[in-house]
């Protein structure tokens, strides 16, 4: 591929582009950026200024983004199709304003245009194109093509509405089809005069006789009806006449396989335009030209020839015997004359039609030859959008191009001939050529930062899902470790504690959840602590459970952080409550963040693939919380008293709510406190406190501090000296704890057996209840431990065992009757409850002990 360099000049610049349309007229230009704005440039003055072109100033504003425009035949009318909305159709020429037009005036410069001028309200319209004053558009619906023809002879203004008089529909064919594409629209016409070598306006071009009735047919040649060019997205490429037809008839010319770019028309010979030129976006090209009747009798017939180029082309342009065409990196010229003579000498042709009896037959042949070699590089980078082109004095040709960085370029390209004097400069042109160096290598700058930052926030994502995996990789590992019984701790860790807390003069329970990061990785943003906590005990059916989410911004290796929450629910504390917590990674939010959506180049974005699963869950610690660690301990007042009850009914209700039955206050007979004593092997508590030669008030005491501080792992926490200890409880009643050493000489059958009696004592049955609860549950995760091992106890007594059975017996037989006649309505409800009431004291009384 040949390098050459044109004089290049920047003739504004708008900041960086999406997309953007060109249309050049006289000295004037007008462009779209892929906004609502709609801009008018003056070519004269190189700026955006009010023109006499336009009344209204030098910025029309639409309502959405403006994806397609064109002028009329006589240049007085401007059309402008903007996305979801529909064509809008406003004056521009002096004599067509008036004070009532459209277009409201905001400003010196920026005007808006009114609704009003919507001549097709229209939002699936994707293009369009004006030809003899009929409006063609095409519009993509559920599973068809429309292409609607409307007639706009009799209207000389843009401030009507436009009614539809015929159409075509075709089948959508999603293969090849490339999301972003959209159709293009060409009108040909044939060529009256031999000497004619041009377009009449935007988007029509002329093609030869021969080659014009060759393809489309006699009738439309001999009515010189123009005929209209349709590439949809998916390559097919479709035709039908303009007139002389009472109902359009549509047929489809080639398939290009591709999305089509490109349609026009090109000079391949001495007698004007011979060739139709069609490109795809792949860089597929296809050349259609005719060959006359030979003098052996051999008649007329047209080549199909398929060439390729390296693409993806972006836009392109014809002029002469050239196609300008731009990929994402270059811009390029392409001579067809020569690409077409050597594809014919060397019958690397396609397909060839032969019109026999109204029909035409397609051959093909082998396959498309690569033209990337032949084509000639100009050195202009990231172009998007071209202007028709225009043939100065001296035969040079000038284009104005829009980059993707937002410039508009004026671009001269030599003759073919004063080709071989571009490298050659003279003194007269080094200050253009330096200027030419510095613009080119400016836009390489460009490229090269844009492709840094792409890599730089690739980079940083590959590093942030590294440690992603390398945690979940320890969790696996200490998970593993745990399983075999392996003495280890874990990666990231998250422990809590319960204290009281008073605001506005209220008393709080609030559980501090520290979390500690023991891992090789920082936990920075995407990382969120959720905490779920959830009530095991209520007084209703449904289950409470909240969820609370702390997002972490920088956690590093070794460090802690604390968070707080309350554990109350509607004012109400229902203990034990279960505390899970877990740690969330947010793929979505982690891979890629939202200041890095926008800098990413990719067809496909990553967090389409995340809609399912978005997150990485990491379960942490589960914790309970019961009445033992709730309780605020002190001294109070008579230390050692229990203060009487004034309703003892009050805690019976309590009790009895927790089995759902609700009963009507009626009083029963009072006591001064309720006690609960349970009763554990001495042996199997040195085993789990480590004290096997200590005295018994300190093994007393270590158990006592065990019940109250073994949950949690509580800095600072001042421990218990001694075997008893008084507090309030969670209902804010006096609570007493004692632990003593007892010998029990009826249990085994020789020798005694030493227990340790741990009794509490309240005047509230909920707080009784709560904490005989909560020190069985200690209890049971004691003998769970794999890790304590306990000496087997001696023989029992049978007769004890017995004592024991037949008492369990009684009290269960005594709760069946009970049941019984509540249920038959023999007893009244307050005689039931008594009885109740009275078994769950006589099941407190004498507990079983654990060995």
């Amino acid at each position: 591929m040949e390098t050459g360099r044109c004089p290049v000049d920047c003739w504004a610049d708008f900041g960086d582009l999406l997309s953007g349309r060109v249309v050049h007229s006289g000295t004037e230009v007008l462009l779209t950026t892929g906004t609502s704005d709609l801009l008018v440039f003056s070519g004269q003055e190189k700026r955006v200024k009010a023109s006499p072109l336009t009344t209204f100033g030098t910025i029309l504003q639409f309502d959405s983004p403006v994806t397609s425009l064109a002028l009329s035949d006589d240049k007085s009318l401007l059309y402008a199709l903007s996305q979801n909305t529909g064509l809008y159709c406003t004056a521009l020429s002096q004599e067509s304003s008036s004070p009532s037009s459209s277009a409201q005036k905001c400003d010196d410069s920026v005007s808006t245009v009114s609704r009003d001028s919507i001549v097709i309200e229209d939002g699936k319209i994707l293009s369009f194109i004006l030809v003899e004053g009929i409006l063609a558009t095409v519009s993509l619906h559920e599973s068809f093509w429309s292409i609607d023809l409307y007639d706009i002879s009799d209207c000389s203004t843009g401030a009507t509405v436009y009614h539809r008089h015929g159409g075509i529909k075709l089948p959508q064919n999603t293969a090849g089809t490339r999301t972003g594409s959209v159709p293009v629209l060409a009108s040909v016409y044939p060529r009256k005069d031999s000497s004619a070598k041009g377009r009449s306006c935007q988007g029509c071009y002329l093609l030869e006789p021969l080659l014009f009735r060759l393809l489309f047919g006699v009738d439309a040649s001999l009515v010189h009806t123009p005929i209209i060019l349709c590439g949809l997205p998916d390559g097919r490429l479709f035709f039908f006449p303009l007139r002389g037809e009472q109902k359009p008839r549509i047929r489809m010319l080639h398939s290009l396989e591709q999305p089509v770019t490109f349609i026009g028309t090109s000079v391949t010979g001495e007698q004007g335009p011979q060739c139709l030129v069609v490109i795809g976006q792949m860089g597929r090209i296809l050349l259609i030209k005719a060959n006359p009747a030979s003098s052996d009798g051999k008649p007329a017939e047209c080549d199909f020839i398929e060439q390729t180029v390296r693409g993806p082309v972006v836009c392109a342009c014809v002029d002469g015997e050239r196609l300008f065409y731009s990929t994402s990196t270059n811009l390029l010229a392409l001579p067809l004359s020569k690409t077409a003579a050597s594809a014919l000498s060397s019958s690397s042709s396609l397909s060839s039609l032969t019109e026999a009896a109204g029909e035409r037959q397609s051959i093909r042949q082998e396959r498309p030859a690569v033209l990337s070699q032949s084509a000639v590089c100009l050195s202009v980078s990231r172009v998007i959008a071209l202007a028709e082109p225009s043939i100065t004095q001296t035969g040079c040709v000038q284009l104005l191009a829009l980059s993707l960085s937002g410039r508009l370029l004026h671009v001269t390209v030599p003759q073919e001939s004063n080709r071989d004097s571009m490298s050659r400069i003279t003194t007269t042109k080094v200050g253009q050529t330096v200027k030419d160096l510095l613009a080119g290598i400016g836009n390489v700058w460009e490229r090269a930062t844009s492709v840094k930052l792409q890599l730089q926030l690739k980079n940083n994502i590959l590093k942030r899902l590294n440690q992603v995996i390398h945690i979940c990789r320890q969790f696996m590992t200490y998970q593993k470790n745990s399983q075999e019984g392996k003495d280890c701790k874990p990666p990231i860790s998250c422990h809590g504690v319960t204290k009281w807390s008073t605001l506005l003069q209220k008393d709080t329970l609030v559980l501090t959840c520290t979390l500690e990061n023991l891992s090789a990785c920082a936990l920075d943003q995407g990382w969120t602590l959720c905490i779920e906590v959830q009530s095991l005990c209520s007084l209703t059916a449904e289950c409470i459970s909240k969820t609370y989410s702390f997002s972490l911004k920088k956690l590093d290796c070794g460090q802690k952080t604390a968070v707080s929450l309350p554990l109350e629910n509607r004012d109400e504390v229902l203990l034990p409550v279960k505390i899970q917590c877990f740690l969330v990674c947010s793929l979505q939010a982690f891979l890629i963040p939202e200041e890095c959506r926008n800098d990413l180049d990719s067809d496909v974005p990553v967090f389409k693939f995340l809609e399912n699963r978005s997150s990485i869950s990491l379960a942490l610690n589960t914790l309970t919380v019961d009445w033992l660690d709730c309780l605020r301990i002190g001294e109070p007042a008579l230390h050692g008293e229990i203060p009487k009850q004034n309703s003892v009914w009050e805690a019976t209700r309590i009790f009895l709510s927790s089995r759902w039955h609700h009963l009507e206050e009626q009083p029963i007979p009072k006591v001064n406190h309720y006690v609960v004593t349970i009763q554990v092997s001495l042996d199997l508590l040195k085993v789990k406190l480590g004290f096997h030669d200590s005295s018994s008030a300190a093994l007393c005491s270590s158990v006592l501090n065990w019940l109250l501080f073994g949950t949690f792992e509580a800095e600072g926490q001042k421990l218990v000296e001694r075997a008893v200890v008084c507090a309030y409880g969670l209902d804010r009643q006096l609570v007493r704890l004692l632990t003593k050493e007892v010998i029990l000489s009826d249990v085994k059958s020789e020798g005694s057996l030493s227990v340790m009696e741990v009794q509490v004592e309240s005047s509230s049955m909920a707080a009784v209840c709560g904490l005989h609860h909560a020190v069985l549950r200690r209890v049971q995760a004691l003998l769970k431990d794999v890790s304590v091992k306990c000496a087997i106890p001696g023989q029992l007594k049978g007769q004890h065992l017995c004592e024991t059975v037949r008492r369990a017996e009684s009290l269960y037989k005594d709760l069946q009757n009970s049941r019984s006649s509540a249920a038959f309505g023999g007893v009244g409800k307050t005689r039931t409850s008594e009885l109740l009431f009275h078994l769950y004291l006589q099941l407190r009384e004498n507990p079983l002990v654990i060995l």
